[in-house]
Order: structure tokens, then C-alpha cells, then sequence
């Protein structure tokens, strides 16, 4: 491998040590992280980088360097490329951050990326038969976090260029359909050397990850909702001070102080199995020897 795809390797794995610090957020980091590979390759033999973490269709077939799924959504072909990409990362990925959160934003944005390639892979190996094809770029991963938005946010409203003009306020449903009339349908019908395919590859897993998401939302809402059973307790409640915390319990009106008492509760507690000590988890006590008591 080229000096400078290791160089190309260690700014992806800057770029995402540095996420995994809460204070830092991945969309800006991301961006910066392509800028400077970018800026890396231009004075480097930029082929060699490609031939190094660009992937095939043939990488596909043959079961060889499929790291290049993942190494080639940091490497751009030129400044048009990289620029147009990373504006819509910005744009994108930062309320669809925001929204769900950084782990949830990282699972959506490079499991798309990886799916977007594996179809258009696919295209090429089973259609096209281009299987030495070099297929880079970030645009991939981009669209998932369009199709994710779409599912979950269609109505909110975002800052987002519409062609030549940049909008400070745009509805979501607007700017993803607008993402794809530029690019699916006009690069499929006008630039066969840009991978509609991953776009398309890309799109349709961020909607099937935003359909997820929004599927355990709903069962997190529904869960959180529902009436719980603190008679349960009531065995566990052996002592003067956690029969005065379990009228507390039932009495608190707020989420929030209720779980702190849950949590008193439950360190106070013992196990009637062993008597062990217990811990609470989301409507659950339990403990070591595996005894739990659910409360809902």
C-alpha cells in the first residue's frame, strides 16, 4: 500500500477518534476529515491512492479488500466532487444529527454508504460488467442520511441549497426530492461516470433505517406511557425507608425524581433470592444471581 494511503488510513481514524469525545459532533468532523484527505491527495499520486481504497465490483466478486467499502466514502475524485459533497453532508447530516443522535447518525451515514456501494457492485457485476470500475465518494453515504430525514423529519425545516440558490428554510420532503432529481434521475440520464446507483443504494437504506428508527421511538413512547405495576415492590420493601420510598415512587409525578427514587430504591434493596444486592434498568430490578422484577 502507497505512504499516502496510510497517511489517507490515519485521518480516517483521527477523524473518528476524535467523534467517539462527546463534546465533539461527527457531521463537522466528517467534513473536515474529507477536506483534508482531499487536500492530501493533491500532492500525491491520487490513482494509486484510488486503486488503494477505491472499491470494485471486482473486490465484490473475488472477496478481496472489502475494507475498500469503507475507506472509499473518504476519498473524492476532485474539488467539484468533494465540495458538492461535503456541502450536502453539512447540510444533511447536521440536523439528521442533531435529530437522533451520534451513534445513530454514524450507524445510518456508513451503513448506507456501504449498502449504496454493494448495489451499485452488484449493477456492475450481474448488468454492466465493468467490474474494474473505481467507485469513490461520499454520495452514497449522503443519501442515506437524505432517505432517513425524509422518514422521520418530512415536514421540518432545514437550511438547503435548491439548485443555485441557497434557502435558510426549507421543508425536508422539498430538499429531499430536490436531492433526488439531481442525484438519481439527471445523473442517471446525463453523467454515466457518477454512480446513481449508489445514490439510489444509499437513499433507499437511510429510509429503511429511518422506518427502524422511528418503528422503536414508537415502541419507546409506548413504553414510556404505559402504567406501571409498583406493587411488585412491595416484597422488596423490607425496611421502614424503602416502604417511605416506595409511597414516594408512587406518588411522584415527575419522570425524572421518580427514577431517582427507583434508584434508591433499588441500591437499598436486597435480592429475595439471594440476598444480593440489585440494581435498576429501564423497569427492571435485578440482580446477580439473575433474579429480576419488572414493573410494568
Amino acid at each position: 500500500m502507497e505512504p499516502a494511503s496510510l497517511l489517507v488510513i490515519v485521518i480516517i481514524a483521527a477523524t473518528l477518534g476524535l467523534a467517539f469525545l462527546k463534546r465533539f459532533e461527527l457531521t463537522p468532523l466528517l467534513v473536515l476529515g474529507n477536506l483534508a484527505i482531499f487536500f492530501v491527495m493533491l500532492f500525491t499520486d491520487q490513482w494509486a491512492v484510488f486503486r488503494d481504497l477505491a472499491f470494485q465490483p471486482v473486490d465484490l466478486q473475488n472477496g478481496t479488500a472489502l475494507y475498500t467499502l469503507f475507506t472509499s466514502m473518504f476519498v473524492h475524485y476532485n474539488f467539484a466532487h468533494v465540495i458538492g459533497n461535503m456541502l450536502f453532508l453539512f447540510f444533511l447530516g447536521s440536523p439528521l444529527e442533531s435529530r437522533i443522535g451520534k451513534r445513530r447518525f454514524a450507524a445510518v451515514y456508513f451503513s448506507a454508504g456501504i449498502l449504496g456501494s454493494l448495489l451499485a457492485a452488484l449493477y456492475f457485476i450481474l448488468i454492466n460488467g465493468d467490474l474494474s470500475i473505481l467507485m469513490l465518494g461520499a454520495s452514497g453515504a449522503i443519501s442515506g442520511a437524505v432517505g432517513t430525514l425524509l422518514v422521520l423529519y418530512p415536514r421540518d425545516e432545514i437550511p438547503m441549497f435548491l439548485g443555485p440558490l441557497f434557502l435558510p428554510r426549507v421543508p425536508v420532503w422539498l430538499a429531499a426530492f430536490s436531492w433526488f432529481i439531481l442525484d438519481v434521475l439527471l445523473v442517471f440520464m446525463t453523467s454515466p461516470s457518477v454512480s446513481w446507483q449508489a445514490h439510489l443504494g444509499g437513499f433507499m437504506a437511510g429510509m429503511a433505517a429511518g422506518l427502524l428508527l422511528g418503528r422503536r421511538a414508537e415502541e419507546a413512547r409506548i413504553r414510556e406511557e404505559a402504567p406501571r405495576d409498583y406493587s411488585k415492590l412491595e416484597a422488596l420493601a423490607t425496611t421502614p425507608q424503602l416502604r417511605s420510598a416506595l409511597d414516594r415512587i408512587r406518588d411522584e409525578g415527575h419522570s425524572d425524581v421518580r427514577k431517582v427514587w427507583l434508584e434508591y430504591f433499588a441500591e437499598h434493596a436486597t435480592c429475595p433470592q439471594c440476598g444480593g444486592k440489585m440494581k435498576y434498568r429501564k423497569d427492571r430490578f435485578v440482580c446477580q444471581c439473575g433474579k429480576e422484577v419488572e414493573i410494568w
